[in-house]
C-alpha cells in the first residue's frame, strides 16, 4: 500500500522526481564505504528551495523523518537512511551556478553543484576555487558543506567552514534561511551559517551557497622527499613552512606501507626511489609566479633541508604521477582487502610522538595488523588505517584499534575525526570522550531548530 507522504509528494513534483523503484534506489542506501545498507520510503529530487520546503511541511505533517544525501561520500555513515518510513532528501536537481562574480571573488551555487564543475566554473572567470578531495567528481556542495569537508590544500584555504560567505537552506519547520550574502565583514550576531557547516544534515536542508574565490594560481611545483624518520617529517614542514610561507599548498605524509600496497595493486605508476623509504613526503607549491619560478625555489629548499633523496617533478605529466602515488591510497588498500579507517586530528607539533607511540601499542595489542599511515601534516590530520586479512575477527580488532588510537589521539591533545565526522558509526566514540557540555550543548541547538526530529535521526547524537 502506497505510503499517503507519496500520494501528496507525487502531485507537487515532476515526474522523475520522486522516486520509488528499488533497483533505483539501491544504490542511494548503501554507504560508500559499503558497511550500512539502509532503507527507505523512496527519493525525493526538489529544484528549488520552495519546492524543498514543500516536501518538508508535507513530511513533518506525516511524522517521517527526512534524510539529506549529495554525493553519498560519507564514510562514516552519515546519509544512509536506515529507517523504512524515512524519505531521502537528494539535491541532484539543485545543480544550477547562480553567479559568479570575479571582483569580488564570490561564486554562488545550488548544493547539488559538483565539486569539479564548481571548481571549472571558476576556472573559467579566471579564479579558483581551492577546495581540492578524491572524490571532487563525485562530491557535490551539500555534501561538502554538511560534512565541512577537508582535503589536500586545507593548511593554505582552509576547510569548507572558511571558505562559505552565505547560505540558503530550509529550516525543519519549512521556513527557508535567506542569507547568500557576499560579504566578507558582517557583524551583525550569530554567524547561523556555521550552524549547518559541519552539522550532517541534522539542522535542516541547505540548497545553495557562496563561496569565496581566490586567484588562479599561475604556476605549480610538486617534488617527494624520502625521509627517515617521522621526527623529520615534521623538522622538514617547519622548515619549509618557514621560509615558503603561503606558496607552500600542500605537505602530504605517506609511510612505506603506502608505497607498497601502491606498487602492488597499481605498478604503472612509476615509484619514486629504489625501494620505500620508512616516510614519504609529497610537497606542494602553487601561487602567482610560474612553473620555473616555483620548481627553482623547492629545489632550493630540498638542498637546503639537507634531504639527498628527492625527486621533483619536471613537467604535468611527472606532478600528476607524482600526485597518484598520494590519491591512490585509499583505492589501493580497498583492492588489498578489510581495512579499519581512521582519520584523526592532532595537534601538528605532536604528529611524530603519535606515530611512534601508536605503533609500538598496535605492534603489543594487534601485532596482526598493518599499519597504513597517510595524511595531511600541514593542517594536522592523520589517516590511520590498518590492514587486515580475512581471516580475522574485523569488529573486534576494530574496537581495539578504535579504543587505543581514539583514546591516544585525545591524549595528544587531539581528536577522533578531522573531516570524516560523527555520522552513525562515531557517536559512541564521541559521547564517551568529548566534553559532555559541548555535547550537550549541541543536542540543544538539535532540539531548538528541530524539536520533532525531523532531520537525519541517529547521526551525530
Amino acid at each position: 500500500m502506497t505510503h499517503p507522504l507519496l500520494t501528496e509528494l507525487s502531485a507537487i513534483l515532476a515526474p522523475g522526481n520522486l522516486i520509488s523503484d528499488a533497483t533505483r534506489l539501491q544504490p542511494r542506501l548503501l554507504d560508500a564505504r559499503q558497511r550500512l545498507c539502509g532503507t527507505t520510503l523512496a527519493l525525493a529530487l526538489p529544484g528549488s528551495a520552495e519546492e524543498a520546503a514543500l516536501i518538508i511541511g508535507k513530511c513533518r505533517a506525516h511524522g517521517v523523518a527526512i534524510v539529506p544525501q549529495a554525493g553519498n561520500t560519507s564514510l562514516v555513515g552519515g546519509a544512509t537512511p536506515m529507517a523504512a518510513d524515512s524519505l531521502l532528501l537528494g539535491c541532484d536537481h539543485l545543480n544550477r551556478i547562480r553567479n559568479i562574480d570575479p571582483l569580488a571573488y564570490t561564486l554562488t551555487a545550488e548544493a547539488g553543484c559538483i565539486l569539479d564543475d564548481i571548481r571549472s566554473a571558476a576556472e573559467q572567470s579566471q579564479r579558483l576555487f581551492p577546495l581540492w578531495l578524491a572524490s571532487s567528481g563525485s562530491a557535490r556542495l551539500g555534501g561538502l558543506i554538511g560534512s565541512n569537508a577537508g582535503g589536500l590544500q586545507v593548511q593554505r584555504y582552509g576547510n569548507t567552514r572558511e571558505l562559505v560567505l552565505g547560505l540558503e537552506a530550509v529550516l525543519p519547520d519549512g521556513q527557508i534561511l535567506r542569507s547568500l550574502h557576499s560579504l566578507r565583514k558582517r557583524n551583525v550576531g550569530y554567524d547561523l551559517k556555521q550552524l549547518f557547516i559541519g552539522a550532517e544534515g541534522t539542522l535542516g536542508f541547505v540548497t545553495a551557497a557562496t563561496l569565496r574565490l581566490f586567484p588562479t594560481e599561475r604556476g605549480q611545483a610538486v617534488a617527494v622527499v624520502a625521509v627517515a624518520s617521522a621526527a623529520q617529517v615534521l623538522a622538514l614542514f617547519s622548515f619549509a613552512k618557514s621560509i615558503l610561507g603561503e606558496v607552500l599548498s600542500a605537505f602530504e605524509l605517506m609511510d612505506a606501507a603506502c608505497l607498497r600496497l601502491l606498487a602492488h595493486h597499481y605498478p604503472a605508476i612509476r615509484q619514486p626511489f629504489a625501494g620505500p623509504p620508512a616516510y614519504t613526503v609529497l610537497i606542494g607549491l602553487s601561487g602567482g609566479e610560474e612553473d620555473g619560478v616555483l620548481c627553482e625555489r623547492l629545489a632550493q629548499i630540498l638542498s637546503a633541508s639537507g634531504h639527498a633523496e628527492a625527486v621533483l617533478a619536471q613537467d604535468q605529466t611527472q606532478s600528476r604521477e607524482l600526485w597518484a602515488l598520494r590519491e591512490l591510497i585509499p583505492a589501493a588498500q580497498r583492492l588489498h582487502g578489510p581495512s579499519i579507517k581512521h582519520d584523526l586530528a592532532l595537534p601538528i607539533s605532536a604528529i611524530p610522538a603519535f606515530i611512534d607511540e601508536a605503533l609500538a601499542r598496535l605492534r603489543e595489542q594487534l601485532p596482526a595488523a598493518q599499519p597504513v599511515v597517510f595524511g595531511h601534516v600541514g593542517d594536522g590530520n592523520l589517516h590511520f588505517n590498518l590492514g587486515l586479512t580475512a581471516t580475522e575477527d574485523f569488529a573486534k580488532a576494530e574496537g581495539i584499534a578504535n579504543q587505543l588510537l581514539f583514546d591516544l589521539a585525545m591524549a595528544y591533545g587531539g581528536d577522533i575525526s578531522a573531516e570524516h565526522g560523527i555520522g552513525r558509526l562515531r557517536i559512541a566514540a564521541a559521547d564517551a570522550r568529548h566534553d559532555p557540555v559541548e555535547r550537550a550543548l549541541m543536542r540543544q541547538i538539535k532540539n531548538c531548530l528541530d524539536p520533532d526530529a525531523t532531520f537525519n535521526p541517529g547521526v551525530l547524537f
